[in-house]
């Protein structure tokens, strides 16, 4: 019995070494190079990162195998040189190509910046704000600018579909002039100023990959005023609204863990049949890849 025991003993410590016998190489832009050491691999297949003390600190996914070698996207954690590996569940391995590949083929692969994950970021928001209001007293095209500051969590469906999620506080300030031939409420200042807290949450198409990821976007927004005066509105009537959104922007690549994001929205207030408004903003800030 005791011959026994050693001997499974024995053969857990062989498997375990075997099923990470693969370790990573190269740790570069959220991507890592594996070698694979006798092990297989091929597109799609997913292991778990682990570190010294046996631990698993990270899931990556091959996206290329070739040659001995892979390259495989950080999925979730993160990952150093010298880790091993350890096949996930579920994800099988597949046979590996025997192509044969040199160091060139995978800097080149490594080199491509793609899919970094889920990420959050801090934005500042400049406003371009219109409105116009007609009735049988008033007849007002308003315009003016205002700031935002907003924060924001992207979470990734995949490295084309992400969806977004921003809060902060954005600033709604319009003004002009009253042409009707009777006016009411105002006659040559005609203002509304509303300090909004502004939730929005839309999707977002990656169009274009790499160090400038190009993408479009489309949601809503919902904005509750929290703070409001008017001389074209009894302020009692600003509440809250909810905003039409489209979205262009890129995401300029820093590092393998920060970028820069830029976009142009366009946000549209339901119409009436009295108030047209709408909100043209530019918005540019600093992000980080979790």
């Amino acid at each position: 019995m005791k011959k026994y025991s050693i001997f499974f003993a024995f053969s857990l410590i062989v498997l375990s070494y075997s099923a990470m016998a693969a370790k990573i190489s190269v740790v570069k832009n959220n991507k890592v190079m594996i070698e694979l050491e006798g092990e297989s691999a091929s597109p799609g297949s997913e292991f778990f990162v682990m570190n010294p003390q046996n631990k698993r600190v990270a899931i990556v996914k091959v996206t290329q195998a070739k040659g001995g070698r892979a390259v495989a996207e950080i999925t979730k954690g993160s990952a150093k040189v010298g880790y091993t590996l350890q096949a996930k569940s579920g994800g099988g391995a597949m046979a590996t190509s025997q192509a044969s590949g040199g160091d060139n083929y995978y800097e080149k692969k490594l080199s491509q910046k793609m899919h970094n994950g889920n990420s959050w970021g801090l934005v500042g928001g400049y406003l371009m704000n219109s409105m116009t209001v007609v009735t049988s007293r008033i007849n007002a095209a308003l315009s003016g600018s205002g700031f935002g500051a907003l924060g924001y969590y992207d979470y990734a469906f995949s490295p084309d579909i992400v969806l977004r999620f921003m809060g902060g506080m954005e600033t709604f300030n319009v003004a002009g002039t009253n042409t009707a031939a009777s006016p009411a409420n105002c006659t040559i200042d005609c203002n509304v100023k509303i300090q909004y807290a502004s939730l929005y949450g839309y999707g977002r198409w990656n169009f274009m990959q790499g160090d400038y990821k190009s993408w479009l976007g489309a949601g809503v927004g919902y904005l509750y005023p929290t703070s409001k005066t008017s001389t074209v509105f009894d302020p009692n009537e600003l509440g809250a609204n909810q905003v039409f959104t489209v979205a262009l922007g890129t995401d300029i690549r820093t590092g393998n863990k920060n970028y820069i994001p830029i976009s142009v929205e366009y946000n549209l207030y339901p119409t009436t049949a009295t108030v047209k408004a709408n909100i043209i903003t530019v918005r540019l800030g600093y992000a980080w890849n979790l």
